[in-house]
């Protein structure tokens, strides 16, 4: 019977808590957040630990109780919200510990945490077992958790849970991947990059830390850093856990590709400035000692340090260029294939016919709901994702005096970016306005940029199609009128020659 409950809960998606599931993960929510609070409590009346060491513990757990508090208010019947609240109140207690401690307490915590963490990991954002394998990775995770329970309490004298543990969330994050390639909605993969982001970053410096305090004791300069490991290991938790609470409240989650992009150009401009000075440091150092038969001191770090500042812009730009290709291509796609796409319609191309082309380009690169391009006049000349109605409706009550009034960030607002398309000309604006993103939020700096780098190409398209449709109506209207003085003079002509037709005739009869 439980076997067969346990495959169905396998094979469904997890239901929304509610009742009883609900209260318990309430309770056990205060109990934990109760034994954290009075951990920390506990460590600020009888500190053991250096008061920078005991403050950046102070601080990561305040932003993670916060976390799960917002997390509890906000998600409180998501199961999967659930796990990763009382995961991060078990990491509060169990990462005030140092990294060497054998109490019984923060291990059998860290145990509970880590099955907690991993179930998070498999079942996020939705609760469903996807891909197959999450379900097996479930089975071992467990395993392994019980073990870790026997070596915490002395039953089983090995030393195999780190290990474990270590390729059970390994094999979480890749399943976690997985599923970012597969998400078959554009929100699911924004929320899947914003956990990836916080989960890489976070993970990272984790493992830097352990790293560091383990190479630590056998390296004198890195013996009298240990604030700086823990300050490393809290601030991965941290980042951890604001990847998971940003992408569960999906709060701009559109803003994903720019804060990787940033991310991957902080962390690679990092090592690669400190690979330029390392690497500088060390040669001056050895060609010092080989010509000059003496050190360089001093003057190898300030050469080196010269050399780094010089490499430092070229560096950045290259490496912004690559992380702009890398993980904004949507926007890139736009500044470099819009242009071209224009040049090549704006010769023949109405400017109807160039709003169909330039819309949906403009809306899938910075993720607008809808979009429309609109004359001086106010009138439509393209829309995409509404009505060409509402937008009629819209401009109507847009215009204050004959102008578009300033940007609203109301939410009720249709439009609430509105680009300018001024003609250099004739001195008129028509107008490109967007809608807001799927998840309400407006569009970021680098969406407006990128449109503001292609405004000029869109401005001589509209204007070249708008002055070739303006002479084409001049022209059919000259034809029109043309026919009409035709038809006019030819109406004339013809009693006049009837009349005349008639007259040698009426003179024979008489």
């Amino acid at each position: 019977m439980i076997a067969a409950q346990a495959q169905i809960m396998f094979e469904t998606r997890l239901p929304q808590l509610g009742g009883r599931w609900v209260s318990a993960y309430r309770a056990g929510w205060c109990l934990l957040a109760l034994g954290a609070i009075g951990l920390l409590a506990a460590s600020l009346l009888h500190p053991t630990a250096h008061p920078a060491i005991l403050a950046l513990r102070l601080l990561k757990a305040a932003v993670l109780i916060s976390v799960s508090a917002i997390l509890l208010h906000r998600r409180a019947r998501d199961p999967v919200a659930a796990l990763l609240s009382l995961a991060f109140l078990s990491w509060t207690i169990t990462s005030s510990f140092d990294f060497a401690s054998a109490d019984l307490l923060p291990l059998l915590f860290d145990r509970v945490r880590f099955l907690l963490f991993v179930l998070a990991l498999l079942l996020f954002p939705d609760g469903r077992w996807r891909p197959n394998a999450t379900r097996g990775v479930a089975l071992a995770s467990a395993a392994v958790f019980l073990l870790g329970l026997a070596e915490g309490s002395g039953i089983v004298p090995t030393r195999l849970f780190l290990p474990f543990a270590i390729g059970c969330v390994a094999a979480a994050v890749v399943a976690l991947l997985a599923k970012l390639r597969t998400a078959q909605t554009e929100a699911a993969r924004q929320q899947l990059k914003w956990v990836a982001l916080g989960l890489v970053a976070g993970i990272g410096l984790i493992l830097c830390a352990r790293a560091g305090a383990a190479v630590s004791a056998a390296s004198p300069v890195l013996h009298s850093m240990p604030i700086l490991w823990e300050g490393l290991f809290q601030l991965g938790i941290v980042v951890v856990a604001l990847g998971f609470l940003v992408s569960l409240l999906r709060y701009r989650l559109f803003d994903a590709e720019t804060a990787i992009s940033r991310s991957a150009v902080f962390a690679a401009l990092t090592v690669a400035v400190v690979a330029v000075f390392a690497g500088t440091e060390a040669t001056i150092e050895n060609v010092g000692q080989s010509y000059l038969g003496m050190g360089a001191g001093n003057i190898s770090a300030a050469m080196a340090a010269a050399v780094a500042a010089v490499l430092l812009n070229p560096l950045h730009d290259r490496i912004s260029s690559w992380a702009e290709q890398r993980f904004q291509r949507d926007l890139v796609l736009l500044k470099r294939d819009l242009p071209e796409l224009l040049e090549d319609l704006a010769a023949g191309a109405s400017p109807r016919q160039l709003g169909a082309a330039i819309l949906p380009r403009i809306n899938r690169a910075v993720h607008a709901t809808r979009s429309a391009l609109l004359t001086p006049q106010a009138k439509v000349i393209a829309v995409q994702g509404a009505s060409k109605g509402d937008v009629q409706r819209w401009s109507r009550t847009a215009l204050d005096g004959g102008g578009f009034v300033a940007l609203r960030d109301g939410a009720d607002d249709l439009f609430p970016v509105r680009v300018a398309l001024h003609c250099p000309v004739s001195g008129e604006s028509g107008w490109l306005v967007l809608g807001p993103r799927p998840d309400g939020s407006l569009h970021g700096k680098e969406d407006l940029a990128a449109i503001q780098c292609v405004l000029p190409a869109i401005r001589r398209a509209l204007s070249w199609a708008a002055a070739r449709e303006a002479s084409r109506e001049r022209s059919d209207r000259r034809w029109r009128e043309l026919r009409g003085e035709v038809a006019e003079l030819r109406a004339r002509l013809n009693p006049a020659s009837s009349g005349t037709a008639s007259s040698p005739a009426r003179r024979r009869s008489a």
